[in-house]
């Protein structure tokens, strides 16, 4: 007898979040009029309960299988273990730390019907920040308002064409926990570049949509995503692995229409690092980031000044 494949493969990378992710699992449990789906949880080498807690779901629901990573990989490299054992046609992400409502999957599949050929399926989502407020990112991010206000107003589903060119000239449009994505193209464009311990996602949807002509926007909140004080992107110059993601693109032929707005964004990510490094006081540091952003966008007077304070740092 065959084994009928699983439509959604749902990708939940997991390392020391005993006391998350039991939410997480269970807001995917909860779906509503979709339960074609395997969760692949992937635990990354943890050091406290959460191993016990996944197996123990695991036991009480067959969709739930349990990879364990016999090394600390990273966000990037569990993912990537998720992408080797994924079953289905489709491929779904969660963090660990966040949450889906109980109409996600049903919604995103759901746009299939009007667009078949889709590859990318995004929604919005919530956010939460300052100790539990709860936004709305369409509200709060001014290209996601841009591009997503009208069609969440009409609550019609909105096909958004050349997102790459969106992407290098405005902004991201894809955040993980809100996309389902076609198994095909992430075969196509290849795996998250594990070399990268923050910007994954941004890196890896770049890749993705330089793949696709279009993708589908489905004008509703479907998850919430956690902003935690304890997070790796809190606790490290978040700008150090967008250089480098950045860098990585600025070679890559399938990009070279882009290469000024990747310069930019290398100087702006440098910034980032600088200010960072200034803050905390490593000189060194702060000047060679500084000098980068000069190096890479020598036109904006931010960054001369920047290197400027960055030299005069005591």
């Amino acid at each position: 007898m065959t084994t009928k494949t699983p439509a959604i493969s749902i990708v939940v990378p997991v390392f020391n979040l005993e006391d998350y992710v039991t939410v997480a699992l269970d807001s995917i449990l909860a779906q509503e009029n979709y339960s074609d789906f395997e969760i692949l949880v992937i635990d990354d080498h943890s050091t406290d309960n959460t191993l016990a807690v996944i197996n123990g779901y695991a036991q009480k629901d067959a969709r739930i299988k349990v990879l364990a990573n016999q090394r600390k990989k990273g966000v990037a490299g569990a993912r990537n273990t998720g992408f080797d054992h994924a079953q289905g046609d489709w491929i779904a992400f969660l963090d660990a730390d966040d949450t889906w409502e109980t109409n996600n999957l049903s919604s995103l599949s759901s746009a299939l019907n009007e667009y078949p050929d889709a590859d990318i399926i995004i929604s919005d989502r919530y956010e939460i920040v300052n100790q539990g407020d709860k936004e709305l990112l369409s509200e709060t991010d001014p290209v996601w308002h841009k591009y997503f206000n009208a069609a969440n107003k009409t609550g019609a589903l909105l096909r958004l064409d050349n997102p790459v060119r969106i992407f290098f000239e405005e902004g991201v449009l894809m955040r993980t926990g809100t996309c389902l994505i076609r198994k095909a193209l992430v075969g196509r464009v290849g795996y998250c570049d594990e070399e990268l311990k923050a910007a994954v996602d941004m890196s890896w949807f770049f890749k993705l949509a330089a793949h696709v002509d279009y993708m589908v926007y489905v004008p509703r909140p479907l998850m919430t995503y956690l902003h935690r004080s304890g997070s790796l992107t809190r606790t490290i110059p978040f700008g150090f692995y967008g250089v480098i993601a950045y860098k990585k693109m600025l070679r890559s032929p399938e990009f070279k229409l882009y290469k000024n707005h990747i310069r930019q964004q290398v100087a702006l990510w440098s910034l980032d690092k600088t200010y960072f490094y200034r803050k905390n006081n490593n000189k060194l540091k702060a000047i060679h980031a500084a000098f980068e952003a000069v190096l890479f966008d020598f036109t904006k007077p931010e960054h001369w000044k920047n290197l400027l304070a960055s030299l005069l740092l005591r």
